[in-house]
Order: structure tokens, then sequence, then C-alpha cells
């Protein structure tokens, strides 16, 4: 089982503090622990009703509204637009970093030397683009300016790139890439700007982290049924569905049974979100059903989450069917 929350560790986006964190129960044994690079900050002090002001290396202004549901807003980003705006733009240098995977470093020797430490990055390329962009922005520039956006996902690319020996120096056994491409519904453009443009800026990704002799892993939020075979097609070691019922466990099984590696959690937009402690149990069962095999296969997913947080009771509820089938849980 793998913990989203591992204490001392997980922030939340920055809207928490890690030495605050415990696990939940039931969960404290957990197997393998998120550590998650999100974005380095500069105060920019509070709105007018009190709310944190933040600004990112990447030049967006973000707020933490008083809306617990909500982990933060941004409120100011760049105009890059133009092949020029891209060139000349003030991009981050990636030791901005350093201070976050050197202090990660000593905690992951200090509390989980013996733990099976999975980084994540998150942002991945699209979400950090979606930040710098705004969604709509983002989605007609495919069409309307694809030539300065490719040329401002190259610049991420090389940042995010940079990133990776960090992980490893950090102490991750596994880099987890996670990204948007997709809505419950489907793609949010055609799969074929994703085949063409796209799909060969993760294939750097997942190359560079198994140079660092590092197991790599992708979350693509969203329906991704148009392009799993594309997804199959890469060297991964493993796919995570935080959100299966998008893509539904069945087509996942379908592709990924006994050939790849998943790591899945009870679904986080609906089951997690709304469902019963039956209907909970009776996910998690699915999941062993279809995707576990006699060589293994199959990796829960365990969290809790922060801004919003789930119901204590479906938590544990979680975590309880989970536990039914770990060794010494």
């Amino acid at each position: 089982m793998e913990l989203v929350d591992v204490p001392h560790v997980y922030n939340a986006y920055g809207t928490l503090d890690a030495d605050s964190v415990i696990a939940p129960p039931g969960a404290e044994s957990f197997d393998s622990g998120w550590v998650t690079y999100h974005w380095t900050f500069t105060d920019a002090g509070r709105t007018s009703i009190g709310e944190p002001v933040r600004r990112d290396e990447w030049g967006c202004t973000q707020i933490i509204p008083k809306d617990t549901s909500v982990a933060y807003s941004v409120v100011e980003r760049p105009h890059l637009t133009t092949a020029e705006a891209v060139a000349t733009y003030a991009w981050p240098k990636p030791e901005v970093t350093d201070p976050f995977f050197e202090s990660r470093k000593r905690i992951i020797q200090q509390y989980y030397p013996d733990r099976f430490i999975c980084g994540m990055l998150d942002p991945a390329p699209f979400v950090v683009a979606f930040e710098l962009y705004g969604y709509e922005g983002l989605l007609m520039g495919l069409y309307d300016h694809l030539d300065a956006l490719l040329a401002a996902f190259r610049k991420i690319l090389d940042y995010q790139l940079a990133l990776i020996p960090k992980f490893k120096h950090m102490g991750a056994h596994m880099v987890n890439v996670i990204d948007e491409l997709a809505g419950k519904q489907g793609m949010m453009f055609a799969p074929r700007l994703f085949r063409e443009h796209f799909r060969p800026m993760y294939d750097e990704l997942f190359a560079a982290i198994h140079r660092e002799g590092m197991y790599a892993s992708l979350l693509l939020d969203g329906n991704l049924a148009e392009i799993m075979p594309d997804v199959m097609d890469m060297d991964l070691d493993q796919l995570l569905f935080a959100q299966p019922h998008s893509t539904g466990i069945d087509v996942i099984a379908d592709y990924c049974g006994g050939k790849r590696c998943v790591k899945m959690a009870v679904d986080m937009m609906e089951t997690l979100a709304s469902g019963t402690p039956q209907e909970i149990e009776a996910e998690v069962d699915e999941m062993v059903r279809k995707l576990h095999t006699p060589r293994g296969g199959l990796v829960f997913q365990a969290l809790r989450w922060h801004r919003p947080e789930y119901h204590p009771r479906r938590v544990a509820a979680q975590i309880a069917a989970m536990n039914k089938y770990r060794q010494g849980a």
C-alpha cells in the first residue's frame, strides 16, 4: 500500500504543515510513500480578506482561498502567446528546488529509511502549462499558436528533466509523473496532437528516470481510453489511476492485467467522495479480482487528502478494505 498523507512530508500543495500530518489509522505501516515536488514559492502577502498570496517559480500568482474545498487559485499569469514572448521570458532555474530536495532527503533518512519512496512530479508539463495559460488559453493555443506553445513546453520539459537526478539524490526509488490530458468524457484535445507533439515529451521524462536507475510511473487524470494503446506502448513500469471510473476498471484490466503493474486508488471523484463503506470495500475487492496476479501487479493507493479532506469514515473503510489483502497489516 502506498500512502499519500505521509507524516513530515505531505504538505497538500503548500497549504499544510507537513509536521502536523498524522497517518490515517490503519495506514501507519504503509509500504511506499509519496514525496511530491509541486512548486517553489515566494510570499506575496495577503488579500484584503486575509487569504495567503504566493508566487511560484513560473511567474504565476496564487491565492489560498478561505474555501477549503479548493487547494489554491491562480489569479495572475504571464502572457506567453508569441514565440518572442516565450523566448524572452525569465524561465526559472532548476536550482531553486534544491532546498526542497535537500529537506526531503533529510526527512527520508530520519523517518523512512526502510520504505519505498515514490517521488511525485506534480505538476508535470501539462499542468504547469495550464497554470501558465489557463485551461481555455492552453486548449485554444493548441490550434491558434501551436509553435509558441510547443516552445513553452520545451522550456517546461527541460526544467523538469533537470529535477529527475534531484529525485534520485533525495532517495526516491520511483518517479511518478502526474499530468492532465483528459476529462471524464475523454481527451481534452485530439489524440493526434498527443501522439505527434506530446507523447515524445513523456518518453524523454521516462528515459531520464530510467537512466537514474529509478522506476517510472504515470498518472494521467480523466478517461484515457482513446490513448490507452499509446500509454501501454510507453517505457513505463507502472500506471497510477486515481479516478479509475473515468477510464473504467474493466478497460484498465483488459490493457494492463498480467502485463503492466497498476497502482490504483478508490475513485477520488466518486466512491471515496460519496460512496458507502460497503461500496468502497466492493471497489477494492474488484481491483484485486481484476488486476492482482500470482506475480503481483497491483499496488493500493491510500489517501485522506486535504482541501478537501475525505470523510474519516470513508478513509477508514478504504484502508480497512486494502489491509484485508496486505501481509502483516
